[in-house]
């Protein structure tokens, strides 16, 4: 047991154990070093449960694993094995990392490149970047036995302490320093991870600017907007970017209004100790799913209305999956102005059905009528994000104005914005009402940014 390679390390083209470029021998060889590692992890992590609480001090916590990890290197002399200081250090790590970080995947979490890491059993890891490339990573536990068991320590992290068992073989759970972490088990051959890393936590809209997902003009837009209160709803697929600009969105309102946040898993982390400058009273809940016998559920729909007995000046749902949309409507409505949710569509075009699904699955007897009236009387702008697969940036291409039916039972709708020929938002010309152009103007819009000479007359 001497030798760097004696920690797991990332080996290009090595997955599930075999590589066409290595022998049998060195792939068996490669496959010891790491068995080693992850039964020394074990051994000296078993040694330390009871002392390695959830309160203890992270630099205790590194005097107790080190302490521990010199004990077991001397066990290790008395079987004839030598163990080095570096390889001592590095196992250190890996026992730090496993209890308070990722495991074997915690130097990724420390890197500003590393957009997603996906895990499919124990020895197999893909690692996405920022500009799209996808390369392997490096095994994550020796056994799926062992993954589970370090997986269901991961649950215990998050705010509700998730449960991860063949009762409750799904688990979606927000932990530290931006990350999410996805989990099935029990129902694929193994145990399957999903991590996305948040690296834009504190973001602003001059800097979505800088990387290219606003343009100029549609950044001043959007921040008249959220300072004349209108309501907003960001729109677009998966991976393109929506939480990041809410939370960019959030950091224009004023820092002494109360924001309470409604989330299935944390995501937004307005109410981050590194955030407090910009957000003074902020409120974070999250849903609870239900035990092993079923109860306890809290769901984002019981929380929308519950929410404003605590008095909120604005009210941001994380994403609107289910039968939160139509409460989150009357809260934009009738309970504070100025709020926002994200919703996931494959097309901007597609907002108003997704809109009326949602609608119907709060179980309140809404028809599409009622849903649609719901929507126009919130009056949302609808920001639509999306992804160039090519490049991997992300931006917005659309901005909607909504207002209520007129002439049909759908709500009414000015284009804003319109993708330019790059696809990213441009203005549309003057499409806007009297109505909203004055709020704008109010907060500091410059019309002119709108190539706006006159203003629409009326709604298209």
């Amino acid at each position: 047991m001497t030798g760097a390679s004696w920690v797991p390390v990332a080996r290009p083209g090595i997955q599930n154990g075999y590589s066409p470029s290595l022998g049998r021998a060195s792939q068996e060889a490669a496959a010891g070093k790491d068995t080693a590692v992850w039964r020394a992890v074990r051994d000296v992590s078993a040694q330390l449960t009871d002392v390695l609480g959830d309160g203890v001090d992270r630099v205790r916590a590194r005097q107790l694993i080190d302490s521990q990890v010199r004990a077991w290197t001397d066990e290790q002399v008395t079987f004839g094995r030598v163990v080095s200081a570096e390889e001592q250090r590095q196992l250190a790590r890996l026992v730090f990392d496993r209890r308070f970080g990722l495991g074997p995947l915690q130097p990724y979490l420390e890197r500003s490149d590393v957009e997603n890491i996906v895990v499919n059993g124990c020895r197999q890891t893909w690692v996405t970047f920022t500009d799209g490339s996808k390369k392997p990573g490096p095994p994550v536990a020796e056994t799926d036995e062992d993954l589970v068991e370090w997986v269901q320590l991961l649950a215990r992290r998050g705010n509700t302490g998730r449960e991860f068992s063949h009762a409750s073989p799904l688990l979606d759970v927000a932990l530290s320093d931006g990350v999410r972490l996805a989990v099935v088990g029990w129902v694929s051959r193994h145990p399957h991870l999903a991590i996305r890393v948040h690296r834009l936590v504190d973001v602003t809209l001059p800097q979505l600017t800088r990387l290219g997902t606003l343009t100029e003009p549609l950044e001043q837009f959007l921040r008249a907007a959220i300072r004349a209160r209108r309501n907003v709803i960001v729109c677009g697929e998966v991976n393109t970017g929506k939480t990041t600009l809410v939370r960019a969105l959030a950091n224009e309102i004023p820092p002494q209004e109360r924001v309470i946040t409604l989330e299935s898993d944390f995501e937004l982390f307005l109410d981050d100790p590194r955030l407090a400058h910009r957000h003074h009273d902020v409120v974070a809940m999250e849903a609870r799913q239900a035990n092993a016998e079923g109860a306890g559920e809290v769901r984002l729909q019981d929380l929308v209305p519950a929410c404003l007995r605590l008095n909120p000046d604005r009210v941001i749902v994380g994403e609107a999956r289910h039968g939160e949309l139509a409460p989150m409507l009357e809260v934009m409505y009738s309970g504070a102005r100025g709020s926002m949710c994200t919703l996931h569509v494959h097309r901007p075009e597609h907002v108003f059905s997704r809109v009326v699904q949602l609608g119907r699955r709060a179980d309140l007897g809404l028809g599409a009528d009622d849903v649609h009236l719901m929507f126009g009387l919130a009056e949302p702008l609808i920001v639509y994000l999306q992804r160039d697969q090519a490049s991997n940036e992300r931006f917005v291409s659309q901005v909607m104005e909504i207002g209520p039916p007129a002439d049909s039972v759908e709500p009414t709708r000015n284009l804003v914005f319109t993708p330019a020929a790059d696809g990213r938002a441009t203005p549309a010309g003057g499409h806007i009402s009297a109505a909203l152009l004055d709020e704008m103007v109010a907060e500091g819009f410059d019309p002119a940014l709108l190539e706006s000479g006159t203003r629409a007359e009326g709604w298209l």
